[in-house]
């Protein structure tokens, strides 16, 4: 199951509400088939509609669109603000085999600011894509409001997945090129479509932070956004 939102938020720091990004995301689910994720919220529930959890396997997980805690704000153009819960989750059953969500999320951190306890390290792995996906959620990006601009920062990566099995890259990781297209100043839309784009072989370069721990001698942690990250050189619709 992927973590939740409010979890990377207290690894990260909390962001106010209107620190959120927004995403498209397309399924294309088989006819019978469920999409493989529990929405709770309504009018009638305690919050906005928002995904509880990702069935690991399932349709959802598998497209790595989808962090638990992202709110669904629309279905296929209907907004569910108005929408109690049961009317929400037959909607999910019933909208056909095509359903495009417009989901909000958190958005990662902001860039960390170099100091002397931190520095940035880069590096390149190769990735293979199986279907659509290199196995980890993407957020971030450049924003038109200066404010909502972060780096594209892995929010998730999927257990067994490509990302996954190769073993380099961890939560919290910046995504810098995807086979030498830089990713500076690239909206988090325009990184996903560059990701689809991507032949089943890709390079990405990656930075993540390097903690240096004590004076007088260099030891050295290796983490993820500010975190200790030790690295080997409701009803299912």
């Amino acid at each position: 199951m992927a973590p939740s939102s409010s979890l990377f938020s207290f690894i990260f720091g909390s962001n106010h509400e209107e620190f959120r990004g927004v995403t498209i995301v397309e399924l294309i689910k088989k006819e019978g088939s469920t999409l493989g994720l529990t929405i709770s919220g309504g009018t009638d529930k305690d919050g906005k509609p928002r995904v509880s959890n990702l069935r690991p396997g399932g349709l959802a997980a598998r497209s790595d669109q989808l962090n638990v805690g992202d709110y669904i704000k629309s279905v296929n153009g209907i907004n569910l603000t108005k929408l109690r819960h049961d009317e929400i989750i037959s909607l999910l059953k019933n909208v056909g085999e095509r359903v495009v969500l417009e989901v909000e999320y958190e958005l990662p951190p902001a860039a960390p600011e170099t100091n002397a306890g931190i520095i940035p390290k880069t590096i390149e792995v190769t990735l293979y894509k199986e279907g659509n996906s290199f196995g980890f959620v993407l957020r971030g990006g450049a924003h038109e409001d200066w404010h909502k601009s972060r780096p594209l920062v892995l929010t998730y990566v999927r257990p067994g997945g490509p990302a996954d099995r190769e073993g380099s890259l961890k939560v919290g990781d910046r995504l810098l090129s995807v086979d030498g297209i830089p990713l500076h100043g690239v909206s988090h839309a325009d990184a996903l479509n560059i990701l689809r784009q991507c032949n089943q072989e890709a390079l990405f370069q990656i930075e993540y932070d390097v903690t240096i721990m004590g004076h007088s001698t260099c030891v050295v942690q290796e983490c993820c956004a500010g975190t200790l990250n030790p690295r080997p050189h409701v009803e299912d619709v």
